[in-house]
């Protein structure tokens, strides 16, 4: 079946349309916000839908893929590769990798390649029995087309629960993350030379640095080592120190991706500065960042506990023409853990 526009798939497109899959279509109109380049590479404005037999799929991180053979319009077969979500957030509600399988034939929504290559992000997937699989769940989600967290265990929650200490714990959902930027002349021109197929350092599986790190949709959890905090980030198997050493010679500590960060307390808020990044881009967008980058970041604890409210101050004369702002959240989710990441390529 050739690719279909998905007002065009349901009949009459209306938003009272029974099925998941035609609520898509409406929904799509709604913003999601874009993570690690993916997005820009796809226009969900118009969904459109596929229906072919899946010829092989590739169950790992960072996003899951899929390769589908259809009838093109010409009538002739076309392979299209599909992308999908993380397998870490597939597994967090419920589906594994015998979800899909090579054999089956499915019905594909998502958005296709703006670059007019035969691919598309795939959002909900019908698989042969008539489920609708929520194949990029965080999408999915912000859309609101279903991606129940699966049930964690009661012992699991009572041993989060009763470690939990202010910022010490794992804090499993991320809520918002804006931003506020403008760019010097030598940024933009920087961004319009970026190309998301040959720059991005996700596609050789590269983690990003700060304050890029940040910005992800996976859990995260303050460990506690007394005169440091070790922040870790499920996406990437990141890993940040804080030194609360306010002693330390920052200067003399070389550059890495992450920086050489500095925290300290103010009343029940944890102040963190970073500086010494070594990491060329700001975001996942090819905004390039100099060695002179310092960030401030405030993370404190709200609404009972259950919040962790996020936010930054990233100053780079150079590439940002004032201060860029970042705010945001995490919420808790008693029993959530860090998983592995282990990103890896598919082999061509």
């Amino acid at each position: 079946m050739k690719p279909t526009n998905a007002k065009t798939l349901t009949g009459s497109g209306q938003c009272g349309a029974p099925l998941v899959i035609a609520a898509l279509a409406c929904a799509f109109a709604a913003p999601v916000a874009a993570h690690h380049g993916t997005a820009p590479r796809y226009d969900f404005s118009d969904p459109i839908t596929i229906e072919g037999e899946v010829t092989s799929v590739f169950w790992r991180n960072p996003h899951v893929r899929l390769t589908v053979d259809l009838v093109g319009e010409n009538g002739e077969s076309e392979v299209w590769e599909v992308e999908a979500g993380s397998m870490n957030a597939l597994e967090r509600i419920g589906y594994g990798a015998d979800t899909i399988r090579p054999g089956d034939r499915v019905v594909l929504m998502g958005g296709r390649s703006r670059l007019g290559l035969k691919t598309m992000a795939v959002v909900i997937a019908t698989l042969p029995d008539g489920t609708e699989v929520p194949l990029w769940p965080q999408r999915a989600a912000a859309l609101g087309l279903g991606a129940e967290r699966a049930e964690i265990t009661s012992s699991a929650v009572e041993a989060s629960t009763e470690s939990a200490r202010g910022i010490f714990r794992v804090w499993g959902q991320r809520g918002t993350y804006n931003r506020s930027v403008t760019y010097t002349p030598e940024a933009r021109a920087a961004r319009d030379r970026w190309s998301l197929l040959e720059d991005d350092p996700a596609l050789d599986c590269i983690p990003p640095g700060m304050p890029a790190m940040m910005n992800n949709p996976y859990p995260i959890e303050f460990v506690d080592e007394g005169d440091e905090i070790v922040l870790r980030l499920e996406e990437w198997d990141g890993r940040r120190v804080i030194h609360l050493n306010a002693d330390a010679d920052v200067d003399s500590q070389p550059g890495t991706p992450t920086g050489y960060s500095v925290g300290e307390w103010d009343g029940d808020t944890l102040v963190v500065a970073t500086s010494r990044i070594n990491y060329a881009y700001h975001d996942d967008r090819g905004t390039p960042q100099s060695e002179d980058s310092v960030i401030l970041e405030q993370f404190s604890v709200a609404d009972g506990g259950n919040r962790l409210d996020y936010s930054a101050v990233v100053t780079d004369p150079r590439y940002l023409a004032e201060p860029m702002t970042i705010e945001g959240y995490w919420t808790w989710v008693p029993g959530e853990e860090i998983k592995r990441y282990d990103c890896t390529l598919p082999v061509d």
